[in-house]
């Protein structure tokens, strides 16, 4: 992973980074840390999962995994009702949209995070959003992660091509 200085607000958050970096660098071949925000990126079967690492208070810091479920949905009361009930009947995390992107997302304190329950964790967002991209999409349009990164390359590549321009 590149490295660059990342500005911690407090010890926790700073030792929870260390810990992500270490954990993802050893469970996943191509783990992205994007350096403006410090978040990681990866691909996990077929969706694409973000990976922060914020601020809690003076002493904890809070590690959410969130999944680009779909992106460019029909923002339709059904949809937004069909969400709810998600919501209510998932044992963990939670569907939410921004804009007319949906995200599926759990969060762990940093204080507690260990190899072991940040792969159960991503597993199972991954698992979740995988289990409803395509139902979403057939309902309500608009694309899952992956379609989405193979149409416009990535973060990667999108970053590479406006460096270029």
């Amino acid at each position: 992973m590149k490295k660059k200085e990342a500005r911690f607000e407090n010890q926790i958050q700073e030792a929870t980074h260390h810990k992500l970096t270490e954990y993802l660098d050893e469970l996943f071949e191509k783990p992205y840390l994007d350096p403006g925000n410090q978040h990681f990126y990866i691909q996990y079967g077929t969706t694409v999962l973000e990976i922060s690492n914020e601020p809690y208070g003076p002493e904890e810091s809070v590690v959410t995994i969130m999944s680009y479920c779909v992106q460019g949905v029909e923002v339709e009361e059904s949809l937004l009702r069909g969400l709810l009930a998600l919501n209510h009947s998932i044992p963990f995390g939670a569907f939410s949209l921004v804009g007319s992107d949906i995200f599926f997302s759990h969060s762990l304190f940093g204080r507690t995070v260990t190899r072991s329950n940040l792969i159960t964790a991503i597993a199972a967002i991954a698992t979740v959003a995988d289990d409803y991209d395509d139902e979403i999409v057939a309902k309500w349009g608009g694309q899952t992660a992956l379609e989405r990164i193979r149409e416009t390359g990535g973060l990667h590549e999108r970053a590479s091509r406006s460096r270029s321009s």
